[in-house]
């Protein structure tokens, strides 16, 4: 069992809550074992499964239309091209309409899976207070309109970002910072809420080292391949962190500073 197992919110704090390290190898610590135990595996495969099958299975379903789509975007000077050359420059151009397609499947699976966190966020969240928590006052999370109402606003925002920052969408840093601010608006709304409830949610915002650890988190959402497994770590990380600061919060006397 890891040394930092048994760290309270009054022995983190009075070791250095406000120590980015110590808090970091904490949160890392705790959210390693709860996402690779069975029950997280499981609830973790499964939404997996399904988002992969059911955007591949509709795009397959499309996939003629798709590409005559995208096809038809193709300048005029192209198609002359390609009928007086070989099969093959067709055939390269349908792979590559193919591969964007399968990119697009992908995108919209990593989509799924921050949607699809709403619903087991709960689970989550109630897993972790009863194995590391059980003492911290359980409170009334946000319901389950309140979260579809911010995920599809924060959806919608997105989407008109990625609309107008599409010139430089791929430029380094730039489309990570949009989808960053999706991931912060609606991953610590979920978790926020459901940890703090509407009592202590507004403080969040007074919480140190939020912006840190959410950058951290949708760090390893980064990780090709390993990302469609991600987003139950981070809910995990961002729920200890949740945690971690309200057992501070709750300590007698305990100040808290702002970011």
């Amino acid at each position: 069992m890891s040394r930092y197992s048994f760290f309270n919110a009054k022995t983190l704090y009075d070791s250095g809550i406000h120590s980015w390290s110590i808090l970091w190898r904490v949160l890392f610590s705790r959210s390693k074992q709860d996402f690779l135990s069975p029950a997280m595996l499981l609830l973790n495969i499964l939404p997996i499964t399904l988002g992969i099958l059911f955007w591949c299975g509709i795009l397959f379903y499309f996939s003629d239309s798709l590409i005559s789509y995208f096809w038809s975007f193709l300048p005029d000077s192209w198609h002359l091209n390609i009928e007086n050359a070989n099969s093959w420059a067709e055939n390269f151009i349908v792979l590559l309409l193919y591969l964007l397609l399968g990119f697009v499947a992908i995108l919209f699976a990593l989509i799924g899976n921050l949607f699809v966190s709403i619903f087991y966020t709960p689970i989550v969240v109630a897993y972790i207070r009863k194995r590391h928590y059980p003492n911290i006052q359980k409170y009334e999370g946000a319901t389950l309109g309140l979260g579809l109402k911010n995920f599809f606003i924060a959806f919608v925002m997105l989407c008109a970002l990625c609309v107008v920052c599409a010139p430089i969408l791929f430029v380094p840093f730039v489309g990570g910072a949009i989808f960053f601010f999706f991931f912060y608006k609606t991953m610590f709304f979920d978790v926020g809420y459901e940890v703090l409830g509407k009592e202590h949610y507004a403080t969040l915002r007074m919480f140190k080292h939020k912006y840190k650890t959410a950058l951290i988190a949708y760090g390893f959402g980064l990780i090709p391949i390993l990302n469609f497994f991600m987003p139950l770590l981070q809910t995990i990380i961002i729920c200890h962190f949740c945690f971690l600061w309200l057992e501070h919060l709750q300590e007698p006397d305990s100040k808290m500073q702002t970011t």
